[in-house]
């Protein structure tokens, strides 16, 4: 206990009077707060505020402050639930992206393997901006199934007879067209020129643009490309 500095008063001081009709739970008349129990919160609600929050406003409006408020507790409870930001990326990447990968159906011919994994990405990512966002920003996507989708697809390239290196160039090919189209289409990418609204030659060439006729058409050249140097 603190006191000021100072000699102690030799004159004991007077008890306090109680209250002949004290209510047990009652200072001064009015009811004494009790400390509550902290909010218990699971890793997974954390995580699906996160995901919802970095969908919807961009991965760098994701804090504890804003997550509280999604959930309606104390900045500190999610930090004590989930740890630090960048083990929260992480992790709401990973789920979402291993989510994703469960839902490959694989065909057996290598121009379909490119296409699925091609179609299924760009699905991920425009329906989960977070990721794109959070690959551009923060490297490269890891989940505990990306590293059987790279295997499924290289794997694919070298029994249509690529070599080692090429089957794997190839693959990194397709992946960096999808997430460079999605760049542009998602509009959180640096490109200017990608830009359909913004040319007016692009509407005397092809009328109404469409991503999906681009995106199709893209990709239709790189499995063309990647044939010709299988033959």
């Amino acid at each position: 206990m603190l006191v000021e500095p100072g000699n102690p008063s030799t004159t004991p001081r007077p008890a306090a009077a109680s209250a002949p009709d004290a209510v047990p739970g009652l200072v001064d008349g009015t009811p004494r707060r009790r400390r509550g129990r902290p909010n218990v919160l699971s890793r997974e609600q954390v995580i699906d505020a996160a995901t919802a929050i970095a969908n919807e406003d961009g991965i760098d409006r994701l804090s504890f402050r804003a997550l509280g408020v999604r959930l309606g507790v104390a900045p500190m409870t999610v930090h004590r639930t989930i740890g630090g930001l960048d083990d929260l990326h992480a992790e709401l990447v990973r789920r979402t992206v291993d989510e994703f990968t469960a839902t490959f159906v694989w065909p057996d011919e290598w121009h379909a393997v490119v296409r699925t994994f091609a179609t299924t990405f760009r699905d991920l990512m425009l329906t989960h901006p977070l990721v794109l966002e959070s690959h551009s920003r923060r490297g490269a996507l890891v989940s505990t199934e990306s590293d059987a989708v790279v295997a499924k697809v290289v794997g694919a390239l070298r029994s249509a007879g690529l070599p080692d290196a090429e089957a794997m160039y190839a693959f990194f090919v397709v992946y960096d067209f999808v997430v460079g189209h999605t760049g542009v289409q998602v509009g959180r990418g640096d490109s200017e020129a990608g830009r359909p609204e913004r040319h007016a030659l692009v509407g005397e060439m092809v009328g109404a643009h469409s991503y999906e006729d681009r995106f199709a058409l893209g990709l239709d050249i790189l499995i063309a490309g990647i044939e010709a140097r299988v033959h």
